[in-house]
């Protein structure tokens, strides 16, 4: 296959590209310059336009990793994050459209279009309360492509990420907890600690990505990709901070930021009928992460 992935400097871009060029032709689109790579699209940052890239090569899968992936910044620069989930969702979709409508059109979209669900596991079928502008966004984008694909008959489909963590990832809880372990062995976080969440390990996430390549419908649709196992903030936490140092110690300030949903766990049926299991423990995919961590400080 020939697969481009726009996005392709960021935490599950990077880990994309180098999973999928194992097997496959593929290519990498980002706002970074990266003269080292004639298989990479450098974006303009100012006025993403992403016609070149379809006009100049055609694709069998476009993977869209890029976008503000910021719960916070969503709230402070809503506009921002709406250029990036939304705007250039439909840019690159309408690329696609007039250059390349074979190509079949993966979304990131996220579980934070769920909001609070007051009921679990959360099911495709519930219904979207987001909490944040990011949340709302991600919405707006699933609906885009739903758009297109009714209307003008593009391979679509988007993938409700849940937490997401490993390698490269500079940000969220775990990349907060480690800076915070430099210096000093007494962490606070936010919340109580009794916060649940479905956490995906980043190669768990390429393996579901690969499964919806060969079976997903591509009809528009929107589907959980999460590990289906709910564990706490307290827990992961403590497990991941072991991995650092045994002597740390956690507490929680019971401060609840903007934003957070309380309670989340995955039905990830749609998923497992791909042929989608989740091999990465929790444990070992900490273990991987603390190592990347420690090496590249």
């Amino acid at each position: 296959m020939k697969i481009i992935i726009i996005g392709s400097k960021g935490f599950i871009g990077q880990s994309a590209y180098k999973y999928f060029s194992n097997k496959n032709d593929v290519w990498g689109a980002d706002i970074i310059e990266d003269l080292s790579d004639n298989r990479y699209f450098k974006i303009d940052a100012s006025n993403p336009d992403f016609e070149e890239i379809f006009k100049m090569q055609e694709f069998d899968v476009c993977i869209n990793a890029s976008g503000n992936g910021s719960v916070p910044i969503s709230l402070n620069r809503p506009v921002f994050d709406f250029e990036l989930n939304v705007m250039n969702t439909i840019k690159v979709l309408d690329a696609i459209r007039i250059n390349n409508p074979r190509c079949k059109y993966i979304n990131m979209s996220s579980a934070a279009v769920y909001g609070n669900p007051q009921v679990l596991p959360i099911k495709e079928s519930l219904e979207c309360k987001p909490l944040s502008p990011y949340g709302w966004h991600k919405l707006y984008g699933e609906q885009i492509c739903k758009e297109y694909y009714y209307l003008f008959n593009l391979q679509t489909i988007s993938l409700r990420l849940f937490s997401v963590y490993g390698e490269q990832l500079r940000k969220q809880l775990f990349w907060d907890i480690y800076q915070k372990t430099l210096r000093s062995n007494e962490i606070e976080l936010f919340g109580s600690g009794k916060e649940t969440r479905d956490f995906i390990y980043i190669d768990d996430l390429l393996e579901a990505i690969h499964h919806v390549i060969l079976k997903g419908l591509f009809n528009g649709e929107a589907i959980n990709v999460a590990s289906g196992i709910e564990t706490t903030i307290a827990s992961a936490s403590k497990i991941f901070c072991q991995e650092i140092n045994p002597d740390i110690r956690l507490s929680f300030n019971k401060i609840v930021k903007p934003g957070d949903p309380l309670n989340w766990k995955a039905d990830i049926s749609i998923l497992q009928s791909f042929g989608f299991t989740s091999k990465t423990d929790i444990r070992e995919g900490f273990k991987n992460t603390v190592k990347w961590l420690k090496e590249n400080k």
